[in-house]
């Protein structure tokens, strides 16, 4: 009988299940038995039992970190042995935090100031306190605190007239740009400091008017109320200023002219201010004219009595009114001679304001 000739369908591939060989699988189940023993032991559970999927003959190997090996499952295990840790290896327990029974205050952060602490209109220490950033001048004087670097003041009643503005130019220098009361000209002054540290300050002051106009014989003819100009010509000198947290000293002293009368005149002033509460100041000062050099033209005559020699005096007492970016000081203005200018026996006092605005 003749053999069937052989098929030729095509073998088939073995599956990747059937192609492992017996000693290929027991290597695997004794590694996946390794890893979770190693795994309990970290959980502190006890172990599982490894997988009987080793040979009969071969003992299963444990990992090469194990020291003992796993106990069954159902066997207790001895007090101090087997999967139980010890007191050093012992994990943490977690304790849930209470929710607090009032929710706790905020803190409050602290206010952001123009100026920043240690420059020359440095804010108060005190957090809660608003800083007066309008201590450049006190009414219509200057003292040696300049404006910042890169800040502008308007200044209304003042030193550079009706109106007026101050720049910090550099860190050391101010200037300043205005209208004069005679309306019809220009104002100029600048601030040096030379001396700076905590809570004092030295500095000199230079201002000048420029009249429009070279004579005048009437008020109405520098559209002001200074008649023959009268007013202050220019002035130089030094400042000084003293301050701490609730008191403020500062003062000056300059050679100054008024404008068109020639002479030469001592100009000195001092201020002081001391804060009642937050935003409100107590002002004081004194300011006085000494003439050194007669003034030469014949007009000076008719202004301030017979031309001799003169000495100025005035009191100024007020309140200052401020914010962060604005201040406003209120008093009354006495002169003390009748020989000096505003004088009447009539009315022994007269109303005097000026402002400042930080932009």
């Amino acid at each position: 009988m003749t053999p069937a000739p052989p098929s030729k369908r095509p073998l088939r591939r073995a599956s990747p299940r059937t192609d492992v060989t017996p000693t290929r699988a027991a290597a695997a189940s004794r590694a996946l038995a390794a890893l979770s023993l190693a795994a309990a032991q970290a959980r502190a559970q006890p172990a599982p039992t490894p997988t009987a999927a080793a040979p009969p003959d071969r003992a299963p190997t444990l990992a090469p970190w194990a020291e003992t090996p796993p106990a069954p499952r159902d066997a207790p295990s001895p007090e101090g042995e087997g999967n139980a840790l010890d007191a050093s290896e012992a994990l943490p327990v977690p304790v849930a935090r209470r929710w607090p029974a009032r929710r706790p205050a905020r803190p409050r952060e602290a206010a952001e100031y123009p100026w920043e602490p240690g420059t020359s209109l440095g804010a108060s220490r005190r957090v809660r306190e608003t800083p007066d950033l309008g201590v450049g001048a006190y009414f219509q004087l200057p003292t040696a605190r300049i404006v910042r670097y890169g800040d502008v003041m308007a200044h209304y009643l003042s030193a550079l007239g009706w109106l007026g503005a101050r720049y910090g130019l550099t860190r050391r220098v101010d200037v300043g740009l205005g209208v004069p009361y005679y309306l019809y000209g220009l104002s100029v002054d600048a601030r040096v400091l030379f001396y700076e540290r905590e809570g004092f300050a030295a500095a000199w002051w230079g201002m000048a008017t420029v009249p429009f106009r070279g004579d005048a014989d009437r008020a109405t003819d520098c559209l002001g109320f200074t008649w023959n100009f009268a007013g202050l010509g220019w002035a130089s000198g030094p400042l000084v200023t003293w301050w701490s947290d609730r008191l403020a000293l500062s003062g000056g002293l300059h050679l100054a002219q008024r404008t068109g009368l020639g002479g030469v005149w001592l100009m000195g002033h001092v201020t002081a201010d001391l804060r009642l509460v937050n935003g409100v100041k107590l002002l004081a000062q004194g300011f006085a004219l000494a003439e050194l050099s007669r003034e030469s033209r014949a007009r000076a005559e008719a202004l301030l009595g017979d031309g001799g020699r003169r000495v100025l005096p005035y009191a100024l007492g007020g309140v200052r009114f401020y914010t962060r970016r604005f201040s406003a000081d209120l008093g009354l203005l006495a002169p003390l001679s009748p020989a000096a200018p505003l004088y009447t026996e009539r009315l022994g006092v007269l109303p005097w304001v000026s402002l400042s605005h930080l932009f």
